[in-house]
């Protein structure tokens, strides 16, 4: 029988069927301030350590990726057999579903939040569970306490600072939610050096405690995609086994490496990176009808009486932020990353032409 491409869909599992893919944009033209990413290019020295280096890429890479983790684990103080390294946290997070997900089997995320959480719970067949953050903004520790006592709850993911209101939630909470809750929970710390807080010393104090970072925002590595777990022993062994044996490149082990080496210089760009959020969150304070929350992150959350209309008369001035949609609680928001000091600057112009001009 000759197949026919309209029978295609019989043989896709329902759960990729269902599915809304993340949606980004790529418009090179535009100053790029949607995806929270470090302005800054690499620190000169480092990008030219990286470069000379004589990488054997007809080898398979350390699957172990061992002397990054040695350096993840001084940097990150915790011994080197706790960590776990992925493509990114998007890997990250599918290896801990698949590792506690499953048909049967919920997810508690608190919207809004990190998209990825939901479309890698639906791929592993995980249902997902959500407890809403009390007024768009603030932990609801009673409900993610409440909602943890279901037998099919296993995983709770918190990302703290939130993507994407910028929220830093208080560390009591998520404590409590890890000590009383009796489930994994995985603490998405994407934006943690940007806010200067972080659970992973609490990480020896409790076995259902893990701790996810990133290379893509403060160390400006999303191109190259390298993220890390961190936990006890036995809770990083039980997701190594799901983990493909060659996943992060050769490059991108040694990027990581020597990006540790070049710390203060990654302290530098994250000290100016806060100082022009602090700066661009003045200047949208002062834009009469616009709300601008709260952050801790590298990110600014606002929002405006027409959110699509804004995002359209920035992208005609060349800025191409992200339309976050309907937020619960929140309504109709807007995301801006922080640029250069001179592309922050720059859209400070443009956001009061458009208030002159259009609104």
């Amino acid at each position: 029988m000759e197949f026919e491409s309209n029978n295609l869909g019989q043989f896709v599992r329902s759960a990729v069927r269902e599915l809304i893919p993340y949606k980004t944009q790529h418009l090179p033209e535009c100053i790029k301030l949607d995806a929270n990413e470090n302005p800054f290019p690499w620190p000169a020295e480092m990008r030219e350590a990286l470069l000379s280096e004589q990488l054997a890429f007809n080898r398979y890479p350390d699957g172990t990726g061992q002397e990054l983790k040695t350096h993840i684990a001084k940097y990150t103080a915790t011994p080197p057999e706790s960590i776990l390294i992925g493509n990114g946290s998007d890997e990250l997070i599918q290896m801990l579903l698949l590792t506690f997900g499953g048909a049967g089997k919920s997810l508690l995320i608190h919207p809004p939040t990190f998209g990825m959480y939901q479309i890698y719970a639906r791929l592993t067949e995980t249902e997902v569970v959500s407890v809403p953050l009390l007024n768009g903004l603030d932990l609801d520790t009673e409900g993610m306490l409440q909602s943890a006592k279901a037998p099919e709850a296993q995983i709770v993911i918190i990302c703290n600072p939130n993507n994407p209101t910028g929220s830093l939630f208080p560390r009591a909470d998520i404590l409590r939610i890890v000590g009383e809750s009796g489930k994994i929970v995985v603490v998405d710390e994407a934006y943690a050096e940007f806010s200067g807080e972080s659970l992973i010393s609490e990480i020896e104090n409790y076995p259902n405690l893990v701790i996810m970072r990133t290379f893509s925002k403060a160390f400006g590595m999303a191109g190259l995609r390298l993220g890390y777990l961190v936990g006890q022993l036995e809770t990083i062994d039980l997701i190594n086994r799901v983990r493909p044996p060659f996943n992060v490149n050769s490059f991108s082990q040694r990027a990581g490496i020597l990006a540790l080496r070049y710390l203060p210089e990654y302290q530098e760009q994250i000290q100016q990176i806060k100082a022009e959020t602090q700066k661009l969150q003045a200047a949208l304070q002062e834009v009469p009808d616009l709300i601008v929350y709260p952050t801790k992150a590298n990110f600014i959350l606002f929002k405006p009486q027409n959110a699509d209309q804004w995002a359209s008369e920035l992208l005609k001035r060349g800025f191409l932020v992200r339309n976050m949609g309907d937020l619960p609680q929140l309504g109709k928001c807007l995301r801006i990353s922080v640029g250069l000091p001179e592309e922050n600057d720059r859209l400070i112009q443009a956001v009061a032409e458009i208030r002159s001009q259009v609104f």
